[in-house]
């Protein structure tokens, strides 16, 4: 929420790129402890979504070399602009999106 907060609040992220503010978490020791605080971003923004908290994703988590240690470049994605834009540009069919994520089992 922090980088929902920084935009301005849910529903102000950036009109071209759907993308809320960018933040960086600093001071990580190594590739694994940035590793585990890359993935705990995405497991936050996907039960923040479940849970109707807010409708975002983690759509950008970088992990970056700062001198000695690692940093996490990261900004959340507003959801309901992706899939305005995959309606957009796939249509309504399903079957025709790159990935639906109501289908199981089929890639």
């Amino acid at each position: 929420m922090a980088s929902v907060d920084q935009a301005g609040g849910l529903g102000h992220h950036d009109p071209a790129t759907g993308h809320y503010a960018e933040l960086v978490i600093k001071g990580l020791a190594d590739r694994d402890e940035a590793t585990a605080w890359k993935n705990s971003l995405f497991r936050c923004a996907h039960y923040m979504s479940r849970n109707n908290i807010a409708p975002v994703s983690i759509s950008v988590a970088k992990i970056e070399q700062d001198g000695t240690g690692f940093r996490l470049r990261f900004r959340a994605g507003d959801k309901t602009y992706a899939r305005q834009r995959v309606l957009e540009k796939y249509g309504p069919d399903r079957s025709k999106w790159p990935y639906d994520p109501r289908r199981r089992g089929a890639a």
